[in-house]
């Protein structure tokens, strides 16, 4: 009798569509981890513009340039007395696929809601991860003098978000929002 009941019970299980997989550990970790962006958003595809103090007191522009695969950041606010530039390469990251080591000026790009997080190519697959990105990119529609504009926010550490920068779309824009050039080392005027 209870041979009899365990084969049906195994009959009906089978019939219900409940089985039993067999996955390694492996197999699990790979679909969690995620292939990072092969190009930026077409939001983020432009040249943006910054406008705040140097550490010479000098009201200066910063830009930050995207394009399908590059970066092009000329810094010349906070902590600058010169501008400083880097160029940046966006390259896609698989964990399925043997690692890169890559160069140094290498990102990874990954996509969170409305937000692009951008990091640096790591040493090891384990940097690689999403939660290892230092910068977080935003792209929000606001109204400025009844008008509306786009403007970029650009938040270094996105786990602590202290500085948060705010690009424009043009020079004009940038210098009208922030005509005393107020920066993170003097609390950005507040």
């Amino acid at each position: 009798m209870k041979l009899v009941k365990i084969l049906s019970a195994v009959m009906v299980a089978t019939t219900m569509g409940a089985t039993v997989t067999v996955v390694s550990p492996e197999v699990i970790a790979n679909a969690k981890a995620q292939k990072s962006l092969k190009a930026y958003p077409k939001s983020l595809r432009r040249t943006w513009y910054h406008y705040e103090k140097n550490d010479k007191g000098q009201l200066r522009y910063s830009t930050l340039k995207f394009t399908a695969t590059r970066t092009t950041d000329k810094w010349n606010g906070y902590m600058a007395t010169k501008t400083e530039t880097s160029k940046n390469v966006l390259h896609q990251y698989n964990p399925a696929k043997k690692f890169n080591k890559g160069k140094l000026n290498w990102n990874v790009a990954y996509k969170s809601g409305s937000s692009t997080l951008f990091g640096l190519w790591g040493d090891s697959k384990a940097d690689m991860v999403r939660s290892q990105a230092i910068d977080r990119y935003k792209v929000v529609t606001t109204t400025y003098k009844g008008k509306k504009i786009k403007v970029l926010h650009a938040t270094f550490l996105p786990s602590a978000p202290l500085n948060t920068m705010y690009y424009y779309t043009s020079k004009k824009l940038a210098k009208q929002t922030n005509p005393k050039g107020y920066n993170y080392g003097n609390n950005y005027g507040y």
